[in-house]
């Protein structure tokens, strides 16, 4: 019964670890680069864009990202607004919009790539001590416990108008999503923070 109960413990441990891990979704900062020669004063009006070729999510991306700018001190522009259709547009596209939404800077988030990994839990320990018709539960193993869990990797780069000038480049990760407003407000906080550090907003 003792070497049952230790099982049974360690199982609900692993299971707890397990759920623990899917529901901390975190965005970090992996690495990130900004333009050596650039002393201009700190962008005040950026326009967002979210490439994306589904019109709701890029106007929910844009929408709270331009959010949290403003609870930031700066003012943010969505690009839905300017530019009509949904995914990749041509450079000439976005700085002409840019351009007649009056701003000073263009900030483009796209999705670069999805990972998942899968990780295979053995449990641990062996189920006896069972007498009569209940023997046939005697000495078996559970089959092993999978779990799937996903990363978004997102590029964000941030442009000023002289020549398209890129200013800023970083790329995030962000573990196990699972609510897009929670996300987006993480991300636009780390993103916004970052460039607020680099004195470029």
């Amino acid at each position: 019964m003792a070497k049952y109960l230790k099982t049974h413990v360690a199982r609900i441990v692993l299971s707890c670890v397990a759920l623990a891990l899917v529901s901390c979704a975190a965005t970090t900062l992996k690495n990130s680069w900004r333009a050596p020669p650039y002393k201009g004063p700190p962008l005040k009006k950026i326009m967002v864009v979210g490439v994306s070729k589904q019109a709701v999510t890029r106007r929910t991306f844009e929408d709270g990202f331009v959010k949290q700018l403003k609870a930031d001190g700066v003012e943010g522009i969505q690009s839905y607004n300017f530019i009509t259709q949904d995914g990749k547009a041509d450079e000439g596209v976005v700085k002409q919009a840019v351009q007649k939404a009056g701003a000073d800077g263009v900030l483009i988030t796209r999705l670069v790539r999805v990972d998942t990994n899968v990780q295979v839990v053995q449990p641990m320990g062996f189920y006896g001590g069972y007498g009569g018709y209940a023997g046939a539960w005697g000495g078996y193993y559970d089959a092993p416990m999978a779990t799937t869990t996903d990363t978004v990797v997102l590029d964000t780069t941030l442009w000023g108008l002289n020549d398209s000038t890129l200013l800023w480049s970083a790329t995030t990760e962000t573990f196990e999503p699972t609510n897009i407003q929670h996300e987006i407000e993480q991300f636009s906080k780390l993103i916004i923070g970052a460039l607020k550090k680099q004195k470029l907003i």
